[in-house]
């Protein structure tokens, strides 16, 4: 007999939007503008019915003015289900907050966390950007980020639980991505152990592919990017462009008894 239906999201990340649409990195060979519009595209064709779409960080490329911000919302909202976010390392979170997320001035936050509950899914939304005077990739939560995930794990609590983030929480064992890691990861992991029976997963951006990883029965899933994407294996010392250049995301489905993540790839 088949599982109860919860829920289904999309799952993107790093859409790294730039005021210049034909801008391009080392690893890219075209425009953000240009993969995030097919992707969305992609994303409003989908056969089946979409409760949200999870957009895990990296917002805009190059926050320097409110306007990157500008010009990303234009373009997300293009999208025709909820979009729920969260900032990465290359947001202001201010910027972010504000010129972005609507947030007026005076009640902008240090960190942008949230919890929903959606079709009794509860989603928490955990800020990862590393402080403002850092100018390195890694994340970081604050003590009272870990207290407020601390309360919410250790509750009584039956509902299933998602957890989304920009940073890999766990490090992927590939010394050049590792610099840039959750750096008090096993301090959330730890947290999250409080509440393993019911995590149906911890939902990631950041390193631009796809990888699964498992530990004490928590499973962590990133998705790729919707401008490059980087290869890597255990022990790499340093990135490599995935030779398939495709943006992609992840569909994710929530059953009673199951949790299905299908990885999908968008041409161009």
């Amino acid at each position: 007999m088949a599982s109860a239906h919860l829920l289904t999201f999309v799952h993107m990340s790093d859409t790294h939007f730039h005021l210049n649409p034909d801008y391009t990195e080392p690893f890219s060979v075209y425009g953000p503008r240009l993969s995030t519009e097919k992707l969305i595209e992609t994303i409003n064709a989908l056969p089946m019915p979409i409760d949200f779409v999870l957009h895990t960080g990296d917002v805009v490329h190059l926050p320097e003015t409110g306007e990157s911000y500008t010009g990303a919302r234009a373009l997300l909202d293009t999208i025709r289900h909820p979009v729920l976010y969260v900032p990465g390392n290359h947001d202001n979170v201010a910027m972010f907050q504000h010129n972005f997320m609507g947030v007026p001035l005076d009640q902008i936050t240090p960190t942008y966390d949230r919890v929903l509950t959606i079709n009794n899914v509860q989603v928490v939304l955990l800020d990862s950007h590393a402080p403002a005077d850092s100018s390195d990739a890694y994340g970081y939560l604050t003590d009272a980020q870990l207290e407020w995930m601390d309360g919410i794990c250790s509750m009584p609590d039956a509902r299933p639980l998602v957890v989304a983030l920009h940073h890999h929480t766990l490090p992927l064992e590939a010394p050049w991505l590792d610099t840039m890691v959750l750096l008090n990861g096993d301090a959330l992991h730890n947290i999250l152990l409080k509440a393993r029976s019911r995590i149906r997963g911890v939902f990631y951006g950041h390193i631009h592919e796809s990888v699964a990883t498992v530990r004490d029965g928590i499973a962590y899933y990133s998705a790729q990017s919707t401008w490059f994407q980087t290869r890597t294996w255990y022990g790499a010392e340093q990135p490599v462009s995935d030779p398939l250049i495709n943006p992609g995301f992840n569909l994710v489905t929530l059953t009673e008894r199951d949790t299905f993540v299908r990885f999908v790839r968008i041409p161009l």
